[in-house]
């Protein structure tokens, strides 16, 4: 029996059953790179707190870092990289650095320009896996490049004030959106930067299963490496795991807690950590509701970012390869499965390449643009 660092609240010290190394640590792409299982993710976390969090998670043992312009903390988390490389904690071969194309930049003029700007933050010469952030090219107007620079921030602005924001809106309130760019051009761009070498591995990320079908027909030479999507035991996307795996593609989870602090949280939204089930089932292996869940994602063959700022829950967050979940728990968390999407970002479903339309309600109206989004104002 091993010791595992306290993950949630209210239990401390928690033990768990053990697999004799049953569970991989790393995943191979299409391409042949190693993608560690495991990596830290960086949605939400705030400036004075990323910074800390990414050189902790190194020095825990992590080496997947995932980051987005549109996160607003990307030259903070270069900080902590770059401190990292400079006191030889870390290589910069044995890190995978993930970062993201921003939905203003889906142009193909501006998908470089993009990657350029999250170099420049992360003070880096390439990055292993690049990935389309969301499908939809909104917001946006095709017409500029938005990238995360104060005192520009990344914040929703009206484009006739503030061209250059990554949230357009127009006068009437409204995100824009570029109804002449599509998806499959902007892949093309993204294999352009794999053949110049900036990028090791491209990706997507919020697509649906047709959308990615679409881009491993159209695909020149560089097939999608990895798929970002929104996963957790409410939401298990059994059908894009199972196209995924039957296509060589790696499906990494992201919020897979459930996301109980995301920006388009409900008060009467379900939480993992008070499911009976769950929490029965800690109780059988002495270890907590959020422990268990990650490895469930770990023994179903997927990487996963959980994001936190805790030194002490992302070292917790990382032990998770040697948990062995037998098949009546697998089965209990089956029934956990409901179709529930915390990250559907209704505002942008005008678009004709949003992922997500049969998860609208019935009566949906086009809204107004939210004045504010999950990421942080731009850094200096």
């Amino acid at each position: 029996r091993v010791v595992i660092t306290a993950f949630h609240r209210n239990m401390s010290e928690p033990t768990a059953k053990r697999a004799k190394g049953a569970n991989p640590k790393t995943l191979t792409l299409n391409n042949g790179l190693s993608m560690p299982v495991v990596g830290l993710g960086t949605w939400k976390s705030s400036k004075g707190q990323v910074y800390e969090a990414v050189k902790t998670a190194i020095k825990a043992g992590y080496r997947t870092i995932d980051c987005a312009n549109d996160y607003g903390n990307e030259k903070e988390v270069g900080k902590a990289l770059q401190e990292c490389l400079s006191e030889g904690i870390v290589k910069r071969e044995d890190l995978f650095i993930q970062a993201k194309l921003w939905n203003t930049n889906h142009r193909k003029e501006h998908v470089k320009l993009d990657l350029m700007a999250t170099l420049e933050d992360l003070g880096l010469d390439y990055i292993d896996s690049f990935v389309i952030h969301w499908p939809q090219a909104c917001p946006a107007t095709g017409k500029n490049v938005g990238i995360c620079r104060a005192p520009v921030n990344n914040k929703p602005a009206k484009y006739s004030d503030e061209p250059t924001t990554m949230f357009p809106i127009d006068d009437d309130g409204y995100y824009c959106a570029d109804m002449e760019s599509h998806y499959v051009e902007t892949w093309h761009a993204m294999e352009d930067l794999v053949e110049e070498g900036l990028v090791k591995a491209a990706g997507v990320s919020n697509f649906n299963i047709a959308q990615l079908r679409e881009v491993l027909e159209s695909a020149k030479k560089h097939k999608p490496a990895v798929i970002q999507n929104e996963c957790h035991p409410y939401l298990q996307q059994k059908d894009m795991v199972d196209f995924c795996k039957l296509n060589g593609i790696v499906f990494q989870s992201y919020s897979p807690l459930g996301s109980g602090d995301g920006p388009f949280r409900k008060p009467d939204d379900p939480t993992l950590f008070e499911e009976p089930s769950l929490v029965a089932m800690a109780e059988k292996h002495s270890s907590t509701v959020g422990h268990l869940c990650l490895a469930w994602h770990v023994q179903r063959g997927l990487s996963l970012v959980p994001k936190s700022v805790n030194p002490k829950r992302i070292a917790a967050n990382i032990d998770v390869f040697d948990i062995e979940l037998d098949a009546d728990d697998m089965a209990a968390f089956d029934l956990l499965n409901r179709g529930w999407k915390h990250c559907l970002w209704t505002a942008t479903s005008h678009h004709p390449d949003y992922p997500f339309k049969e998860s609208l309600p019935h009566d949906y109206v086009k809204e107004i643009a939210p004045l504010n989004t999950s990421g942080k104002d731009c850094q200096e």
